[in-house]
């Protein structure tokens, strides 16, 4: 029994240790992402429309958050800037906790265009967790 547990135990701790070293975005296989380092990333995401207007949402989570924690995502479609919708939080400052960036949006283009997502998500004293895209 103790074997069993002790080998649990270290299974855990690698588990840990292997997410631990992997690099802010490669949970998100919706984009590309890019990090120089530091507590910085950059996503690339092609979005595939339909034609329709489709509502989206991008969130960024952290763990750790305390009165010095800040966090802030600037957000593109294309070449232009993208306006996320009412009740979107792209920046925070001092929250505790578990905290989380979000910034909803529409896009309506041909069916079968890739408008591209562009987001330079900038984070301090936080744990960078992981993002999601969603189509909603």
């Amino acid at each position: 029994m103790k074997t069993i547990i002790q080998a649990s135990v270290t299974l855990l701790a690698l588990a840990v240790a292997a997410a631990a070293t992997a690099a802010p975005g490669q949970e998100n296989r919706a984009c590309e992402s890019q990090s120089p380092g530091g507590d910085f990333v950059q996503f690339s995401c092609p979005l595939l429309v339909r034609g329709i207007e489709q509502h989206w949402r991008f969130e960024a989570h952290f763990a750790g958050g305390h009165d010095d924690t800040s966090a802030s995502m600037a957000l593109t479609l294309g070449d232009a800037p993208l306006d996320c919708e009412e009740g979107s939080k792209t920046r925070l400052f001092a929250e505790d906790g578990d905290v989380s960036l979000v910034c909803r949006f529409r896009v309506r283009s041909s069916a079968g265009a890739r408008p591209v997502l562009g987001v330079a998500l900038l984070w301090s004293h936080a744990q960078y967790v992981r993002t999601e895209l969603v189509s909603e």
